[in-house]
């Protein structure tokens, strides 16, 4: 009886002190969870706490309403700095994918604050430039140097003015005797300020001896009278161009006046 006692007793004791071993186990594998729990939601928290930078990109907005056919120039729009997200949510142009060259117009009236793409743009050269460029009476002429080499020495682009200039003679044809007729020679301004519509590059050729192979080509917007007045004096006597912001509207010079100069400088210089 005893001795079944004292196994109960020892029995007893075991079971006790394996309970205790799990408890403590227990206890440790529940504080190093814990533990391990806690730093992964600091380290979480310090992730998420620390600001993220969007990067911005550079938009070019109208700072005021433009009309169809009007020129793109930097003083009817300004450059606006915003979040790339919100630019390519919007599906807006950046300014460096944006193609504006010299003599630019817009296609379509444009409201203030309307943020610029290349589908309100036309450049030389597109399909509907000349329709824009044009006014409702003019048309388009294409004017081809046969002599001077003007157009060669000055810069022009499109959108920028020209004045025709034509000399003649009050005797002959100039075309048919020359300048033979040097004393009754007339240079006067014939068209002033027509607009540019496009320079047509020529294509040089090494082996080109003749100076008129090798040049530029205009297209210029005129009214029909111009284009026949043009027309007309092309047919008496030699054309030149010239840019309207170098010449006087109504410019006229007579050979006998400078022939006057040359000869009553000749007399004073006899008589000294």
């Amino acid at each position: 009886m005893e001795g079944n006692l004292h196994f109960s007793l020892i029995k007893k004791d075991k079971i006790m002190n394996r309970a205790v071993i799990i408890l403590f186990l227990s206890l440790a594998i529940f504080s190093t969870l814990f533990f391990l729990m806690g730093d992964m939601f600091e380290t979480e928290e310090v992730v998420a706490a620390e600001p993220v930078i969007e990067p911005t990109v550079v938009l070019l907005e109208l700072t005021q309403g433009v009309e169809k056919s009007g020129i793109v120039s930097k003083s009817v729009y300004k450059e606006i700095e915003v979040k790339l997200s919100e630019a390519h949510s919007n599906r807006h142009a950046l300014k460096n994918e944006l193609n504006i060259q010299p003599g630019a117009l817009f296609n379509r009236p444009l409201l203030k604050g309307t943020i610029l793409s290349n589908d309100v743009i036309s450049n030389p050269g597109d399909r509907d430039y000349m329709f824009l460029s044009l006014k409702k009476d003019e048309v388009p002429y294409y004017y081809e140097p046969s002599s001077s080499n003007i157009i060669e020495n000055i810069t022009l682009q499109p959108g920028d003015s020209v004045s025709f200039v034509s000399t003649t003679s009050s005797r002959s044809n100039l075309l048919e005797t020359g300048y033979k007729d040097i004393g009754h020679l007339v240079s006067k301004i014939i068209i002033s300020d027509a607009k540019v519509i496009q320079v047509i590059k020529s294509e040089r050729n090494v082996n080109t001896t003749k100076a008129s192979e090798s040049q530029n080509s205009l297209v210029i917007a005129l009214k029909v009278p111009q284009v026949l007045k043009l027309e007309m004096a092309q047919k008496i006597g030699d054309i030149s161009i010239v840019p309207s912001s170098v010449a006087k509207r109504y410019l006229s010079i007579r050979s006998s006046d400078i022939l006057e100069d040359q000869f009553g400088v000749r007399e004073l210089r006899g008589k000294e």
